[in-house]
């Protein structure tokens, strides 16, 4: 707005409908010599001075009510509303650690999930536009375990930038696919998978020194990495989560550790659900697509037999579809499972094959675009496994 000496005209532009009801009170005058859809009027130093003063009070009547009317504090998030809070900027890359993250972070954090519905984990890989999306973030929360192989490439750019980087599994009682066929939560009727099969065997061949710098992002060859199934894994997790958001943000650290509470009994509250059922089991036998269920068969006493495997992309061959189906025989398996993110071809041939019906049985590192809508979440998805586990081994 250009503005000239005191007691000069100031020149304002205001659009045609704005000024109606101010023409004849503040002594507006048309300026003939401009013709379009904004019109340029002579307004009085004295005019604009009065709507200065009336503005100004109107803004100090909004604020000595609003400091009159200060909100509360609010103890689920911990903001005192007296001033707008940043918000902890978390990614997570696979869909339990985002919800836990938003479970214990509540209102203070604002968490990206990596993984879209409909995307199988084990092989996907972040987009340019997911790498933006890390870079942006404050705290970057993994499973690790070899179930992120690009996470060995990220890790050390995203530490030397300063992002608090969480790896989930580290710290766990991790199991090898090996240890869980010696324990016998695990049985592979066609024989041990191959080295280049497991789970992490191509990270951990590529990673070297790398792979140590990025905080184990690689356990070792062969690792079972899903062990947000067992629910006091889970806890654990949880756990790790509160304290690196209250180290991060020290101003929401006791709302961080009260959430953890009521999540952790949740999970024990899940993890007794389960145990429950177990014990009632007449069968202790999964079949199942890939071996996603190891930490879950250790926790209850089942045993998986994988048809596709170790993950989801590997094709058994003819001779381990025999075997399987031989396996479900001896064995009176009633019912095959499949999983969400898969193709169910494989359950449904073996199926086929031995008269059994299949059934859903999901590993809740992602959710289906189905899912994602209808607001099903980690305890839904972990319940509707312990219903159809029920109907499938007799509970």
């Amino acid at each position: 707005m250009p503005v000239k000496r005191e007691g000069k005209p100031l020149m304002v532009h205001y659009r045609r409908h704005e000024i109606g009801a101010l023409k004849n009170k503040a002594g507006l005058k048309e300026n003939p010599g401009r013709k379009s859809r904004r019109q340029v009027y002579l307004i009085s130093v004295p005019v604009l001075r009065a709507a200065a003063a009336l503005a100004l009070a109107a803004c100090m009547g909004f604020l000595v009510v609003g400091c009159a009317r200060a909100p509360r504090s609010d103890p689920a998030t911990g903001f005192s509303g007296r001033a707008p809070q940043a918000k902890l900027r978390v990614a997570a890359t696979i869909y339990p650690l985002a919800e836990f993250s938003r479970r214990v972070g509540g209102a203070r954090v604002e968490v990206t999930q990596l993984l879209p519905p409909g995307a199988e984990p084990h092989h996907w890989e972040p987009s340019p536009k997911d790498m933006i999306r890390l870079y942006q973030a404050q705290i970057v929360v993994f499973n690790g375990a070899g179930l992120e192989p690009w996470a060995v490439r990220v890790i050390p750019a995203l530490r030397a930038r300063g992002i608090r980087v969480v790896e989930a599994a580290q710290g766990l009682d991790l199991l090898t696919f090996a240890e869980e066929e010696r324990l016998g939560v695990i049985v592979y009727p066609g024989g041990f998978p191959a080295p280049g099969g497991l789970p992490g065997h191509e990270a951990h061949q590529r990673g070297g020194r790398e792979g140590e710098e990025a905080g184990h992002a690689v356990h070792s060859e062969g690792v079972d990495p899903h062990v947000w199934l067992d629910p006091l894994l889970a806890r654990e997790i949880v756990s790790k989560l509160a304290g690196e958001f209250g180290t991060a943000d020290p101003a929401g650290a006791a709302g961080y550790e009260e959430r953890a509470r009521l999540l952790r009994e949740r999970l024990e509250r899940l993890h007794q659900e389960y145990a429950a059922a177990a014990r009632s089991f007449r069968s202790r036998d999964l079949v199942v697509s890939h071996a996603a269920f190891g930490y879950l068969a250790r926790r209850y006493g089942l045993r998986q037999v994988p048809v596709l495997g170790l993950t989801p992309e590997q094709e058994p061959d003819a001779a381990t579809l025999r075997r399987v189906a031989d396996f479900c025989r001896e064995r009176g398996v009633r019912y095959i499972f499949f999983e969400s993110l898969v193709s169910p071809r494989v359950a449904e041939t073996v199926a086929r094959e031995v008269g059994a019906e299949t059934l859903l049985l999901t590993p809740v590192a992602g959710l289906t675009p189905e899912e994602a809508r209808s607001g099903l979440d980690y305890f839904a998805l972990m319940s509707r496994n312990l219903a159809n586990l029920k109907k499938a081994l007799g509970g």
